[in-house]
């Protein structure tokens, strides 16, 4: 009974660690974002995000999908130590192979294209963190669930960083400083690693391997990856080629503010997964709908409103990250903002449904086809309007990847929406677009725009919600209810 408790209780602590991890992912781009923007310039930030999303494709390539696979995997032996040394012998192995092979590609790459000349020395600044996450091994830590060692790590790295960023990138010419700043705060963590790790393992390159045993799954796992990644920085990639490093600056300026809010909402997500799975592992299976029901609509009440605000406040927010120079971009921030709505529920719905009952094959088969959609429409939409075109191919891409998640999911699950839950969030956002205008027409700095429309909508929409009996937000207002009598 006691183990018992003391494993719900580090289930706790690990879900607490994360949600401030991806807090902090949130927080840090926010502090670096204006400062970064401004001092780069369009251009400059444009270069940056265009050898960024060259590199990403080797960063994938040299992974080969061994992350998912060998936390899966060796979750299951870690508590045999010779089998799983044996395991991560084998696994490192693949992975230093994949690791000099994504090299000698990029090498060549390198030495062929015209297109990437300006940009050899940044890319081979950023290409450094293929190497130090090959020998980092971060995945070790994973399956031992060293959360706190994780999270510790990172915010201590991204605090250094932070420093290092505004120390050494002065100009729009330190582009490449900047590259090298990113490259230390998603590296670094990995070469303390190497030492560190040693507690649980000890890295070494093996001979004798089951090549069969590990690269089906392996590839598997890859090759959705390799889709995913496709639909996500294609954009950015085909906007570097098809238009201007200014065009690519504006984009990713854009797109950046969109993926912090999405990685926010999608950190409720992640949490709740292990617990998920382990009631459908358990055979509790009316747990597992309740969770996941409420899990939908926990998910429905936060993203809708963060759609609406974020589509209403475009035009401030882009003001105030990235300066006037970045204004063209509000239109793309609109788009994307609807595409958030479609991206945070795709994450749902594979999390909470598809991965839980292994329909990885549904995963692929859905990010595959967004791939192709995305780089099709890319090919016809950018060279006729630019980054809003590209915009467009991300909001399409995502949509289509819930539609096949929600067919698929039939067999598995029905979500109950009623329409009580429908209405409350409908008359919550209506009241926010209100808020929002009224606030717009009276005040003229975008700081405090933002601000009041911040502070005035949010309560209001969860006082809305209260109203309207959402039972979400009405489950926890009878718990702080109860709680506050209790204290008098």
């Amino acid at each position: 009974m006691k183990n018992k408790k003391q494993k719900i209780k580090s289930i706790k602590v690990n879900a607490i660690l994360n949600v401030t991890k991806q807090l902090c992912k949130v927080v840090f781009p926010l502090i670096t974002m204006p400062y970064v923007t401004r001092v780069l310039q369009a251009s400059g930030y444009g270069k940056y995000n265009f050898s960024n999303s060259i590199v990403s494709y080797f960063i994938l390539l040299a992974g080969l999908g061994i992350n998912d696979y060998a936390i899966r995997e060796g979750a299951r032996i870690r508590d045999n130590e010779k089998k799983f040394q044996k395991f991560t012998e084998e696994v490192f192995t693949i992975n230093v192979l994949s690791t000099i092979g994504s090299f000698v590609i990029l090498c060549a790459l390198l030495l062929f294209s015209e297109k990437l000349l300006d940009y050899r020395l940044i890319i081979i600044v950023q290409s450094i963190s293929i190497i130090l996450t090959t020998i980092g091994c971060d995945w070790i830590n994973s399956v031992y669930e060293d959360y706190i060692y994780i999270t510790v790590r990172y915010i201590a790295i991204q605090i250094l960083s932070v420093i290092m960023l505004f120390a050494l990138v002065k100009n729009a010419d330190d582009y490449v400083m900047y590259a090298f700043v990113t490259t230390f705060a998603s590296a670094a963590g990995n070469i303390l690693n190497v030492f560190y790790i040693r507690r649980y393992v000890h890295l070494r390159v093996t001979r004798k391997m089951n090549l069969k045993q590990h690269m089906k799954p392996i590839m598997m796992l890859f090759f959705n990856t390799i889709a995913s990644t496709i639909y996500v920085n294609s954009d950015t990639t085909m906007l570097g080629y098809l238009q201007s490093e200014t065009a690519v600056g504006i984009y990713g300026l854009a797109t950046k503010i969109y993926l912090v809010i999405k990685q926010l909402l999608n950190a409720i997500v992640m949490v709740a997964l292990p617990r998920l799975s382990a009631y459908l592992g358990s055979g509790e299976e009316v747990k597992y709908r309740e969770l996941t029901n409420r899990i939908f609509k926990a998910v429905c009440t936060l993203v809708v409103p963060a759609v609406i605000g974020m589509f209403m406040l475009s035009e401030e927010i882009v003001v105030i990250i990235g300066g006037t120079e970045y204004i063209s971009g509000v239109m793309a921030l609109k788009i994307l903002s609807f595409a958030l709505f479609f991206s945070v529920l795709s994450v749902f719905y594979c999390c909470a449904i598809m991965l839980p009952f292994k329909q990885e094959k549904i995963c692929l088969i859905a990010s595959s086809t967004s791939a192709l959609i995305n780089v099709v429409l890319n090919f016809w939409l950018i060279p006729i309007i630019s980054y809003n075109g590209a915009a467009i191919t991300t909001l399409i891409s995502e949509s289509l990847i819930l539609v096949i998640y929600i067919i698929s999911s039939r067999k598995f699950i029905k979500l109950e929406v009623d329409y009580k839950f429908i209405l409350s969030i409908v008359v919550g956002c209506l009241n926010i677009m209100l808020i929002c205008l009224v606030v717009k027409s009276l005040i003229f700095n975008d700081i405090i725009i933002i601000l009041i429309s911040i502070f005035i909508s949010a309560p209001t929409y969860f006082i809305l919600q209260i109203v309207f009996k959402n039972e979400i937000v009405n489950g926890y207002y009878i718990v702080l209810k109860k709680r506050v009598k209790q204290l008098w």
